[in-house]
């Protein structure tokens, strides 16, 4: 059985992810792999060091290790940092928003970005702004950064943290023709946001969905 390996670097993206990779490809074994840390060197360091790029490649030896196939990079604040693992790794490596940054730019040129921390905020854009060069469309991003509200989920606070970012999606869907949620952490809010002038798009379905495709291509899994 083909094994899909995923990079997580903290725990509450585990069960949403898993449960969407055993839905979408059952004839998957799944491996986790884990580094808490990696965010929060990322946020002290101001950038991302040799170290972390180490972290990261140690991740992915240690999937090869273990027999995956395939790697899917489920943090968006290391998105940028797949071709280095997909090099030291030797293994296909996808990045759970890439799905996202497409569909943004095919949906519109106003698009408003929602992160709680800098760390994902920027790789976000930038991941969409390539999407944009790559598809020949011209974007407008609208940043907004939620801090207060990755420190309430922190202190397990998860309705504070609801509040402060579904009324920041609000707020930027007035005028804008598309809302991205960057992290992971916080699709659960889509439900509660179906209503609003704009779409909002958050990367775990789209992501997954997106490496069942490539992995069908590959004849790893079975296609849709």
């Amino acid at each position: 059985m083909p094994t899909l390996a995923m990079i997580h670097t903290g725990p509450v993206v585990i069960k949403p992810i898993n449960d969407l990779v055993r839905t979408l490809m059952p004839d998957l074994a799944r491996l986790n792999l884990m580094d808490d840390g990696i965010v929060s060197a990322i946020e002290r360091e101001g950038t991302v060091t040799d170290a972390v790029r180490s972290r990261l490649e140690h991740l992915g030896a240690s999937a090869v290790a273990a027999g995956a196939d395939a790697i899917l990079v489920t943090c968006s604040s290391i998105s940028e940092l797949t071709a280095g693992v997909a090099q030291s790794s030797g293994l296909p490596v996808f990045k759970i928003d890439e799905a996202m940054a497409e569909e943004a730019v095919r949906m519109g040129e106003r698009i408003g970005v929602v992160a709680t921390l800098p760390t994902t905020l920027e790789p976000t854009c930038r991941q969409i702004e390539s999407k944009a060069v790559e598809l020949g469309r011209t974007i407008n991003i609208e940043r907004r950064l939620c801090r207060e509200a990755f420190e309430r989920l922190s202190t397990g606070d998860e309705a504070g943290h609801d509040q402060i970012v579904q009324q920041a999606v609000e707020d930027l869907a007035k005028d804008h023709d598309v809302v991205v949620l960057a992290q992971v952490s916080m699709a659960r809010l889509v439900p509660s946001l179906k209503n609003l002038r704009a779409p909002v798009l958050s990367s775990p379905e789209l992501g997954v969905r997106w490496v069942r495709d490539a992995l069908a291509r590959r004849g790893l899994t079975e296609a849709a």
